[in-house]
């Protein structure tokens, strides 16, 4: 079944390499690469890289053909100036990303417009050091991070962090962009907002943010151009590609206000 999304509209497909193992359906995802996949996958030294990689382009050609007449094996792809991959079948009104942790593959599809999401396991990567965002975040994210309780410092890192992953990754340009020229901040109970430095040459209010936990193991940030009814909250499915999906509920913990 195809379906439709709108250019406000954003989709998520959650996939959980660990829970994919079944050979034959892995075998099915091989033959769906093409050669510098292949290759690129065969260039991991470890299985579980090569497994995550194997199940993260399955996963993104299988749900772009979802929205679009293309065989999941036929979508072909070209990196921006930057090396961000873009879809370059013709014609085609998609946009994606994708992020990963060892056992969660997100890929966030939306209309002809720019997206960003980051997805960490906040539970392995404890206890994280907070002193580290004093070398990537602006100093009043550092000052706003430092006047946490210390039991709240972890969450608020991976607030900050994910979202300017999230953030770079939407402007196509990665760490081309310094972090520490960029702030959020989190107004009210749910509350997020985002302000640039004029040497960036961007607006913050062209972007719309999410934060969201769709695992008590996970957090997940989503940033996606404004539109008309941009709020609208994203769709979630969890995926197990060519074989099965479900609705998924994805709590939002904050998010930008209309």
């Amino acid at each position: 079944m195809n379906l439709a999304i709108a250019r406000h509209q954003t989709d998520l497909w959650l996939a959980f390499p660990n829970e994919i193992r079944d050979a034959a359906l892995l075998g099915r995802y091989w033959e769906l690469l093409n050669d510098a996949e292949k290759a690129q996958q065969k260039r991991f030294y470890f299985e579980k890289d090569r497994h995550r990689y194997l199940v993260t382009r399955a996963l993104v050609r299988t749900v772009l053909s979802r929205y679009a007449p293309v065989e999941p094996a036929h979508w072909t792809f070209e990196p921006n100036a930057w090396g961000r991959p873009r879809i370059s079948n013709a014609a085609l009104a998609l946009s994606f990303n994708i992020s990963h942790t060892d056992d969660l593959v997100v890929c966030a599809v939306t209309g002809p417009r720019e997206i960003g999401v980051d997805v960490e396991n906040i539970l392995r990567r404890q206890p994280t050091t907070v002193d580290i965002a004093k070398g990537f975040f602006s100093p009043c994210e550092c000052d706003e991070l430092f006047t946490q309780a210390p039991e709240n410092r972890q969450a608020r890192f991976f607030y900050y962090w994910t979202l300017k992953e999230a953030y770079i990754k939407a402007r196509g340009m990665g760490l081309s962009l310094p972090l520490d020229r960029f702030s959020y901040a989190f107004p009210g109970a749910d509350g997020i907002s985002l302000s640039i430095e004029p040497d960036l040459e961007d607006d913050p209010g062209r972007w719309y943010c999410w934060l969201l936990q769709p695992t008590p193991a996970h957090l997940l940030a989503l940033c996606v151009e404004r539109m008309p009814a941009s709020n609208e909250a994203p769709r979630t499915r969890k995926v197990v590609p060519l074989l099965c999906e479900t609705p998924l509920s994805c709590p939002a913990l904050r998010r930008s206000r209309p």
